[in-house]
């Protein structure tokens, strides 16, 4: 008999020494409740095939005008080797530059080839080379849309355009064929498609011809708006470049502002933008969607330039725009979570008898 006692005074206390360490473990009022239940062995249990959606992301990087001035083309010239070497020009900001999903820039140049003579200023044509430099850099969307655009004529934009394509270039902006300008780009990334539109306010007088009018994407509101709507159908986000602005201005005009905001209401999600060739602020807008979600959208009036000779005030001095995207759970609606202007200056210096052009990161104040 005393056995038996014995036995069940040793099992009550090991129940209390197992509440005790439980009441530890969880808390003096624990709302955890202990509960015993049969368990499968784990080799014959069904894996968990239970996918928890995720947001996606993608990062985006814009940055302003490609400028090839005469002192800039001469500058890559191997007398030795008779080529031409650009690559130099974005060593520095390569590596921000390929690290983007995508990265875009705005071709300021036309190259019809070494048969058109190589000029700067004010009709541009520059060595092929400079798209293999942008290729290195890590670019992937090349706006051709531009006041430079038609310097070359017809030559000068189809030729550009083959250029950019046999080195993995996509450019925006202009079209071989009127399917081409009705064909919207679109790429897909971490499972974001985004469609990519561009224009151009003019062409420096310089007519399209009137049998192909689709050679350079002209800034008319009515179009513009049509292609948003176009790109919404099949794309997540739609990016749009505008070549807009006053030159040397340091803020948006009014008519920037207003077509702007137009077309961000239209369903742009980012607008970036150059021509100015200096630095203009850029601004967020939030927008309500149908379903009454507010979203965030981002509108980037001038990047400056990029790289140039140019010397006016300011005009060595740019930004590189990074924006990242994000696609919510719900499948149905982006927008943008961070944008970070980074700010950028060309320096220019002399080695060994010719000037230098490299884009650096600006620690200036």
């Amino acid at each position: 008999m005393k056995k038996f006692v014995k036995a069940i005074l040793l099992a009550m206390a090991a129940v209390l020494l197992v509440a005790g360490v439980c009441g530890m473990y969880f808390g003096l009022n624990s709302p955890y409740v202990i509960k015993m239940v049969e368990v499968e062995s784990p080799s014959l249990k069904e894996p968990d095939s239970t996918v928890v959606e995720e947001s996606k992301r993608v990062t985006l990087v814009a940055v302003g005008d490609v400028m090839m001035h005469g002192g800039q083309i001469w500058s890559g010239y191997d007398e030795k080797r008779k080529s031409f070497d650009y690559s130099g020009f974005f060593e520095k900001v390569r590596d921000i530059i390929a690290g983007a999903d995508i990265a875009m820039a705005n071709l300021e140049t036309t190259m019809a080839g070494p048969e058109e003579v190589f000029t700067g200023y004010p009709r541009f044509n520059s060595p092929d080379e400079i798209a293999d430099a942008l290729k290195y850099a890590g670019f992937d969307i090349i706006f051709t849309s531009n006041n430079h655009s038609m310097d070359r004529g017809e030559k000068g934009v189809l030729r550009t355009l083959k250029v950019l394509k046999d080195r993995g270039l996509v450019p925006v902006g202009t079209n071989e064929t009127k399917e081409d300008r009705q064909n919207l780009t679109i790429k897909e990334v971490n499972g974001i498609k985004l469609a990519f539109l561009a224009y151009t306010y003019g062409t420096n007088g310089i007519p399209l011809p009137k049998d192909k009018p689709f050679l350079v994407n002209l800034m008319d509101e009515d179009a513009i708006l049509k292609d948003i709507k176009a790109a919404r159908e099949s794309a997540d986000a739609v990016v749009v470049y505008l070549h807009f602005g006053q030159e040397y201005s340091t803020e948006p005009s009014n008519d920037q502002r207003v077509l702007a905001q137009k077309l961000t209401l239209a369903g742009a999600d980012l607008i970036v933008a150059s021509h100015p060739h200096v630095v203009q602020p850029g601004e967020w807008v939030e927008v309500e969607t149908p379903s009454g979600k507010s979203i965030k959208k981002y509108i980037a009036f001038s990047l400056g330039n990029f790289i140039s000779a140019q010397t006016f005030p300011n005009t060595d001095r740019g930004v590189i725009l990074k924006v990242t995207l994000e696609k919510g759970i719900d499948g149905d609606s982006i927008s943008i979570v961070d944008v970070e202007e980074i700010p950028i200056r060309v320096s220019r210096y002399k080695e060994k008898g010719k000037m230098r052009y490299v884009v650096e990161l600006d620690k200036r104040p």
